[in-house]
């Protein structure tokens, strides 16, 4: 099986569906988490676009209704998603990362829950089969920034502008109705 790297982020209720297609299929994956585009590369940020936004509103719900998953968007929307993002360097190192970071991204798109909330967090983990004090202790844990150091310089050299995003050897997969195509070409 080749090697599969997979960037995500908690704020897209895309990032949500496609962790769960990774899921369905089977597909082993490095995960990562997408701290935001490479230095000089604008983000369009559908919040700060009215007319993505209009479509988001329309297309997230009825994407996930669509895979039978519960949509209840988040409050607030826009939150520090650094503290999710460190527990999830930290449990996939501790081969815990698919499923926390499914559980991470329900709770935040499912149940509509802060997931910069370390509490919150907590029941992630234990919702995950993972201790829920790792989460803590991955706030300021030295391999975990090291990791969030590695991740940016992936970020930059695999060209990542927005997430779902896979890349396996010179192939690049973007968004979650392309997971399925990663998948069919991961068993090729």
């Amino acid at each position: 099986m080749p090697h599969i790297r997979v960037y995500h982020s908690f704020r897209s209720p895309y990032s949500r569906l496609g962790l769960h297609i990774l899921a369905r299929t089977g597909l082993k994956a490095e995960l990562i988490p997408f701290t935001g585009p490479p230095e000089g590369v604008a983000f369009n940020d559908p919040v700060a676009n009215p007319l993505k936004l209009s479509y988001y509103m329309q297309d997230a719900p009825r994407m996930t209704m669509r895979m039978g998953l519960p949509i209840n968007p988040p409050q607030p929307f826009d939150t520090d998603m650094t503290p999710s993002y460190k527990a999830a360097v930290a449990a996939e190192r501790d081969g815990k990362g698919l499923d926390f970071a499914i559980k991470v991204s329900d709770a935040r798109w499912g149940k509509g829950r802060d997931v910069s909330d370390l509490s919150v967090l907590e029941a992630c983990a234990e919702e995950a089969g993972w201790d829920k004090n790792a989460v803590s202790s991955s706030q300021e844990d030295d391999f975990v920034a090291a990791e969030l150091t590695r991740h940016r310089k992936m970020i930059e050299e695999d060209g990542v502008f927005g997430v779902p995003f896979a890349v396996m050897g010179a192939r690049k997969y973007w968004g979650h109705d392309r997971f399925d195509l990663l998948a069919e070409d991961a068993d090729g």
